[in-house]
């Protein structure tokens, strides 16, 4: 029922309709003066329309063109409103046509009803796309340009002012990179740095580095990695954005085509409607239009799974199961979620932990995720790491080769892998080294266009340095009865090539012919085995600063940290035998403290970045020039200064001697200055320490072996004899022994609270009236040693032993030869 205004239509032109007649009401409705006013009618000659989802009513008799505009355009608003239901039912119609074996035939589009949806569409896709806003070009709120992947700030002008960002860019770091290199305080490039980024990011080359130890090879192999990943991440999003927008298009197609066929139906219904107006005098047509509508749907489910159950029934009409064969399942815990980029090799746990915090440093605005996997930790929680995905694996070869034999998802893409890195590469291609590596070359190396692909970097800072034969060899013969002979630099680096498998390698050598830092300084000290103690607890209390102390065994490690620890120097022992968690412990508190000592095999030679070590000391001549070259490496980084100190003893003359030679020195290396009248004291707190050790080992001894025999005869419930009970004898040695122990460590402990040398104090005229303090001694060891080479040059210049003079010939002796 509707009314309207009799008031209203006395003003306006009234309507040619004569559906519309005055309703009479009974009662006093209005006020009084009022009646003749206002009047009601009503419309009793009306039709209900369907629209796509509003229901509109209309005249009937309403015929003019006029009202079939207004119509048109009604259904196009409603038409633009309800994409969404459209496009459902495209896709009901495709499904019924497949189903029925049919084709769906695209019928053709109105043009102005395409030019009006067109301007329509493109004006929702601006609001919703916000196109010409700032979300477009990447900026925030002030300005800036900000990183699309992570939402950082890369705006150059943001980095930090001291730092060269022209000397990095130039190379081709990204500035995502540099803002990272920035908030550590890297200025600019160092020498390996510069002459190895450029080809590597920029040309794509295979990189075969040498550079002196803490010259920053580290960052040289890890920048490449990094942009080579930012830029693989980059293109990979490319080509899913073009995935997308194809599958948008054809998603659009569908939807234009169900639209196309939505408007010729509403035109024919339309039509029809107009026609036949005589059918739909009331709502109850329209419901009837609504069932029947419904009812064809459902018809057209029925016949559908009536086709599908007829083709699954055989000729006796029994059901049947469809099989479908090669569909491939996606095992979501299984397969990897994203590709491993990146895979870098290191000879040693602390070496694949160091490299792994420098990569995350630098990485800190990229968003790539870096993984450690080392021997000694729990496998469990690597194995959870690894889950994650990681694009970059830091490792050891025997974890990671265990690992992957137990079938670990994501590293078993190491035959994909983009990136190769391994980290001093002379020690881990050693032969009788590290077998795992071998087997890891071959696994990656096994599919020779995926090798042409990687990109390798291979570094180390004894890669060019070769050897002589050793004597026993050099007597032999190989098969083709030649003489062993020497192998050079280029026959190393090709060895070294055809081992990993480098294709299109530049070779950058920055090393010096002595191996070692320029800022480094060198020297000895001859002395007999027993008196390298003493030596040592001089050189720890003489010259304070965190010092780290080298062995070849891990016996010498341990008993040097006994010994240590009894004259209070507070040693930290480092060996393989320790589990990993005591060794990265040792290691922080070794960085924690500037005074600190480390005593270690060459667990921790190479690669160590240990910050201000201003001492190593060899208390064991190293067998091979390598191993000299990387622990001298430990101190003098990074420009610093740093001093190695040589304990020598005449046993070790060949080893010193072949290291001169293998190093290109043909001077021997200086002597350390030691004020002989000092190591009276040191001598005695160092026999006292000694005495007490072994003191402690004889009552440590005599405890396990009465331990061991209590119990038993415990578990056993036995009695003893007195034949078997400890004699008077024995029970007294031990309390003897007991007693000496506590006397000496009240001597030592006496020893130890009085200063040893005073301050300033330089040895040269010695009273026994004057207390000498060690430990407060101001000038450094450097210094000392700078200052004893500029006072006597000349007696430091030796021949080595074992390296012929040069021939010199006087005019004398010449002439008398020509004579």
């Amino acid at each position: 029922m509707f009314s309207r205004n009799k008031q209203a239509m006395g003003k306006i032109k009234k309507d040619k309709s004569k559906t519309w007649k005055p309703l009479k009401l009974e009662g006093a409705f209005f006020a009084e003066g009022i009646d003749g006013l206002i009047g009601i009618e009503e419309l009793t000659d009306y039709s209900l329309e369907k629209g796509t989802k509003k229901r509109k009513a209309t005249r009937s008799d309403d015929k003019s063109d006029k009202g079939n505009k207004k119509k048109k355009a009604q259904k196009l608003d409603d038409q633009i409103d309800n994409d969404e239901e459209d496009q459902h039912s495209a896709q009901k119609k495709k499904l019924r046509a497949a189903v029925k074996g049919e084709k769906v035939k695209p019928k053709k589009k109105k043009q102005k009803l395409d030019d009006k949806r067109g301007i329509k569409q493109s004006n929702l896709i601006e609001e919703e796309s916000g196109i010409g806003s700032d979300s477009e070009s990447n900026l925030d709120k002030n300005g800036h340009e900000v990183d699309a992947e992570d939402g950082c700030l890369v705006n150059p002008d943001n980095l930090k002012s001291d730092i060269n960002v022209h000397s990095w860019t130039s190379l081709g770091v990204p500035e995502i990179l540099v803002k990272a290199l920035a908030d550590q305080g890297f200025q600019a490039p160092t020498p390996i740095q510069a002459l190895t980024l450029a080809p590597a990011i920029l040309g794509r080359r295979d990189i075969l580095g040498a550079a002196e130890t803490g010259s920053g090879k580290t960052l040289a192999f890890g920048l490449p990695i990094l942009n080579g990943i930012l830029e693989a991440q980059r293109k990979e999003a490319d080509k899913v954005n073009e995935s997308n927008n194809s599958t948008e298009t054809g998603d659009q197609d569908w939807n234009k085509l169900g639209e196309s066929e939505n408007e010729d139906d509403e035109d024919i219904l339309s039509m029809d409607e107009l026609s036949n107006e005589e059918y739909s005098d009331s709502e109850h047509d329209y419901v009837i239009k609504e069932s029947e509508e419904d009812n064809e749907e459902e018809s057209d489910f029925e016949e559908r799974e009536e086709i599908v159950s007829d083709e699954l029934l055989n000729a006796e009409g029994i059901g049947c199961v469809r099989a479908i064969d090669n569909i491939m399942i996606n095992d979501s815990r299984g397969s990897p979620k994203k590709p491993l980029y990146a895979l870098i090799l290191t000879p040693t746990r602390e070496l694949a932990i160091q490299v792994k915090n420098h990569l995350v440093k630098a990485a800190k605005y990229t968003g790539i995720r870096i993984a450690v996997v080392v021997g000694g930790m729990a496998a469990v929680k690597q194995e959870r790491i690894l889950s994650k995905s990681p694009e970059i694996v830091v490792a050891t070869p025997g974890r990671l080769w265990e690992l992957i034999q137990e079938g670990n998802a994501h590293l078993n893409q190491v035959d994909d892998v983009k990136f190769l890195a391994i980290d001093e590469t002379d020690r881990m291609v050693e032969r009788g080294h590290f077998q795992e590596l071998h087997s890891l070359l071959e696994k990656i190396n096994m599919n020779g266009e995926k090798m042409k692909t990687r990109q390798t970097f291979v570094f180390s800072a004894t890669l060019t340095m070769v050897h002589d034969v050793p004597q026993h060899l050099s007597k032999k013969k190989n098969k083709h009865r030649h003489k062993i002979q020497k192998f050079t630099p280029e026959q190393k680096l090709k060895k070294v090539i055809e081992m990993i498998g480098i294709s299109n390698p530049k070779v950058v050598d920055v090393t010096k012919q002595s191996g070692t830092a320029a800022s480094l300084t060198e020297c000895r000290i001859a002395c007999t085995i027993d008196h390298k103690d003493y030596y040592l607890y001089y050189l720890l209390k003489r010259h304070a600063g965190r010092t780290l102390v080298f062995c070849n065994s891990i016996g010498c490690v341990r008993r040097l940290a006994t010994l240590l620890e009894i004259l209070e120097c507070n040693p930290l022992p480092l060996h393989a035998s320790m589990q990993q968690r005591q060794r990265l412990k040792n290691l922080e508190r070794f960085q924690a403290n500037e005074n600190g000592v480390l005593i270690a095999t060459d667990v921790a030679a190479r690669g160590l970045d240990i910050p201000n070590v201003e001492h190593v000391i060899h208390y064991q001549v190293p067998r091979t020039s390598e191993g000299y070259v990387h622990r001298s490496g430990r101190t003098a980084r990074a420009q610093k200064e740093g001093i190695t100190i040589l304990l020598m003893e005449p046993s070790e003359m060949q080893y010193y001697t072949r290291l001169c030679k293998t190093l290109g020195k043909t001077q021997d290396i200086p002597t350390f200055p030691v004020v002989d009248r000092l190591l009276i004291a040191v001598k005695e707190r160092v026999n006292l320490s000694r005495e007490i050790d072994r003191l402690e080992l004889l009552c440590r001894r005599d405890n396990a072996q009465k331990g061991w025999l209590h119990k038993a005869v415990e578990d056993m419930d036995l009695v003893l004899d007195e034949d078997q009970l400890e004699s008077t004898m024995e029970v007294q040695e031990s309390a003897d022994l007991k007693r000496q122990l506590k006397a000496r460590r009240r001597q030592l402990k006496s020893l130890l609270a009085k200063p040893l040398f005073p301050k300033g104090f330089s040895g040269k005229y010695l009273d026994s009236s004057i207390e000498f303090q060690l430990d407060q001694g101001a000038q450094k060891a450097v210094d000392v040693m700078k200052q004893a080479i500029e006072e006597k040059p000349k007696k430091n210049k030796k021949i080595i032993p074992g390296i012929p003079k040069p021939k010199r010939f006087s005019k004398l002796k010449f002439s008398r030869k020509r004579k």
